[in-house]
């Protein structure tokens, strides 16, 4: 009885395997580089949005004293937005001014990983596509994002929250809303390969910190902020003053005197130099 062999098993294989997963990957293999491109610029952004918004004020602080020589450093939520496509999305050895004075150019700026052929025949075009098919084509038209702040999660936070409220009546405000969360989300565009057309992919980059935001905006300001929580400042008045300087005519009250007995005083110096200078200025954050 002879033996029958099977000629070509072999060749059958590579050639399905070649023509249904090899060839697939080697094609897709830069577009699914692109999308980890993505990915993390979506996070890096949700990061920077997040870290941004505690440092930045959307209005003046309180207690801030009613004069020209006093800045707070305010940005809104839509000025950071802006930023993004500066900071994340821009190709390389370009570099990053806090105040562009030119509009963003997806299609001129946007780094080349972010490019893909989105079409048969084409050559490449922005890989983020539009957040609405209506939208303008412009800095925020290729993203999303959502930014909120709440209370301190948990119940020591709550308690937390109530102790600081009874310093209200002070004077002594602080942010009862420390805990930022952030989200940045871009769609991507399909593939011109079936079945790798529908994907309709999306991604999203979440962040969330918690912290309060810090602008001492000069020295008066701290020293107005923190006075009140000085129980001897109630004896920082006139009558109190015109005692001191009676008493400091006695030989041994010369310590009573005003210039060395200072009720309720607040020493500012103690905070970092660069938290007390006018922002903008020349060493100070400018």
């Amino acid at each position: 009885m002879s033996a029958l062999y099977n000629k070509g098993q072999a060749l059958v294989e590579g050639v399905i395997a070649l023509t249904f997963v090899i060839v697939p990957l080697l094609i897709l293999l830069p577009y699914m580089s692109k999308m980890t491109e993505v990915q993390h610029r979506v996070s890096e952004a949700a990061q920077y949005t997040s870290w941004e918004r505690t440092v930045w004020k959307d209005s003046r602080p309180s207690l801030l004293p009613n004069n020209r020589s006093h800045h707070s450093a305010i940005m809104h939520e839509n000025d950071i937005a802006i930023d993004i496509p500066w900071r994340f999305y821009q190709k390389n050895g370009v570099l990053i001014n806090s105040q562009n004075q030119t509009e963003w150019d997806w299609s001129e700026n946007i780094h080349p990983l972010l490019k893909s052929q989105t079409a048969k025949n084409s050559s490449n075009k922005v890989l983020l596509s539009l957040t609405d098919e209506n939208v303008t084509d412009g800095e925020l038209s290729r993203f999303e994002r959502k930014e909120r702040s709440g209370k301190t999660p948990g119940s020591i936070g709550s308690t937390i929250d109530s102790m600081v409220g009874l310093l209200s009546f002070t004077g002594f405000n602080l942010d009862k809303s420390p805990y930022y969360q952030t989200e940045v989300s871009t769609k991507l565009q399909n593939h011109y390969l079936e079945p790798f057309d529908q994907l309709n992919l999306s991604f999203k980059g979440n962040s969330a910190l918690m912290a309060s935001g810090w602008n001492a905006s000069g020295g008066e300001h701290a020293e107005k902020r923190v006075k009140k929580l000085v129980l001897t400042s109630v004896l920082d008045n006139g009558l109190v003053r015109l005692v001191q300087r009676i008493g400091g005519f006695i030989p041994f009250g010369k310590e009573l005197k005003t210039n060395s007995l200072k009720f309720g005083h607040v020493d500012s110096d103690v905070l970092p130099e660069n938290r007390l200078c006018r922002y903008g200025s020349e060493n100070c954050g400018g």
